[in-house]
């Protein structure tokens, strides 16, 4: 089984017993703050996902690391269970997963936004309010600055791509002067 349909499976298990809790965004949020700390203390992630460290003291070293954390027993055992089953390596994917299948559950969708620079807040709203309504679905901006974009923007939505940026523009005038 490939990683990300691994990652899917243990996603969906996850969400599924959070929905059963009635805590799917605390589940999510307290996953999140796991793997920021895997992030954040390197030498955790190699005890976690090292082959030649047996499963008592990773899961010593899970249980240190976490016992004052306050998470859920659901979070506590999703985490055990990575641990018991050698797949701690694979918790990026699985957070992927688990925040993908969360929003999908809320109605929410992630568009990207690439532009030469900030947009300002009433352009954030009204691109908002306008994929809104074109979805039926709330958005979160991604916002990514790229200074090839000109001007304009990029908008990513799902697998469509709206190109309004100026290097676009530009590059089509050119085309259009080269056929004459």
């Amino acid at each position: 089984m490939t990683g990300s349909a691994l990652a899917r499976r243990y996603a969906r298990a996850l969400l599924d017993i959070g929905r059963e809790e009635g805590q799917v965004r605390r589940v999510l949020s307290e996953v999140e703050r796991f793997a920021g700390l895997l992030d954040d203390v390197p030498v955790l992630r190699e005890v976690l996902e090292a082959s030649h460290v047996n499963r008592r003291d990773k899961q010593a070293a899970l249980e240190g690391t976490v016992s004052q954390a306050g998470f859920l027993p659901v979070t506590m055992n999703f985490l055990r269970l990575l641990v018991d089953k050698r797949r701690m390596n694979i918790l990026p994917q699985i957070l992927t997963e688990l925040r993908r299948m969360v929003e999908e559950l809320e109605g929410v969708e992630r568009v990207e936004v690439i532009s030469a620079a900030p947009l300002p807040e009433t352009q954030r709203e009204f691109l908002r309010s306008v994929l809104s309504l074109r979805t039926g679905k709330r958005i979160e901006l991604e916002e990514k600055m790229d200074p090839a974009v000109l001007g304009g923007m990029v908008v990513k939505l799902g697998s469509t791509v709206y190109d309004g940026s100026v290097r676009t523009q530009l590059v089509q005038i050119r085309e259009n002067l080269q056929k004459g």
